[in-house]
């Protein structure tokens, strides 16, 4: 008897809506997945999921529960909802693209030496560095991950605009110490992106402080405009996903 192969699943948390709740979709495929849940669907019955790829862009799934556990539902895609069929597809499709270029790791990480111009008269990293520190993990995530970037911005003249920035101090930071950044992406929206960065200590592997900065995407006029696609895919795939 032949074995049917199933279809490859993207390792990918995805936010989804059913049944007047929540879930988050722990891998998928164009033909099916599994959804972490607490709601029961006994298998065999049909049931929609609409799934949240962006705060701006929702697809909706026609499903079948496949099994049905403590952990949530394993299910089989029947059709995308709302003529979206080939745009999950795509998506999908691209996910997997996306993998082969970025890798399989959903967190991009860089290094930053402290130097001495980073630090104070007590020998510690000042405080204002950090936002600053942030600004550079961004640069470096944006030359790492966008193909061709500064023919993008030259094309399209847009700007990155923080909103917003934080950042917690936890432990110092010394002259000589080599910081090791975690960046994950948040809260996508058509214009905006909440980045997520944590610092810890290379030698101990300790965080040292963790924040967030917030931008918006602008045309030379100024004029709050959508994310490009280029950029889009990045954070798209470093983006995290938590329950709610």
């Amino acid at each position: 008897m032949l074995m049917r192969l199933r279809e490859p699943r993207l390792k990918k948390r995805i936010f989804a809506n059913l049944k007047n709740t929540s879930g988050i979709i722990e891998n998928i495929s164009s033909s099916g997945g599994f959804l972490k849940t607490d709601v029961q669907v006994p298998e065999g019955d049909l049931f929609e999921i609409e799934l949240e790829i962006t705060k701006s862009k929702k697809i909706m799934l026609i499903c079948k529960s496949q099994r049905c556990t403590n952990s949530g539902i394993g299910f089989k895609v029947l059709d995308a909802g709302n003529s979206k069929q080939k745009s999950f597809q795509q998506y999908v499709e691209k996910q997997f693209e996306a993998l082969k270029r970025y890798g399989h790791s959903r967190v991009f990480r860089t290094e930053i030496l402290v130097t001495l111009k980073d630090t104070n008269v007590f020998g510690n990293v000042y405080f204002s560095n950090f936002i600053e520190y942030q600004g550079v993990i961004r640069e470096k995530f944006l030359l790492a991950s966008v193909p061709d970037l500064h023919e993008l911005i030259a094309k399209t003249n847009i700007r990155l605009v923080t909103v917003d920035t934080y950042n917690k101090f936890i432990q110092n930071a010394y002259f000589g110490d080599i910081l090791v950044a975690e960046l994950t992406t948040s809260s996508i929206k058509a214009a905006s992106c909440k980045l997520n960065i944590i610092f810890k200590n290379k030698a101990t592997d300790q965080i040292i402080g963790k924040g967030f900065q917030t931008f918006c995407v602008v045309n030379s006029n100024g004029k709050v405009i959508r994310i490009p696609g280029e950029l889009l895919e990045p954070l798209d795939f470093y983006q995290e996903v938590t329950e709610t």
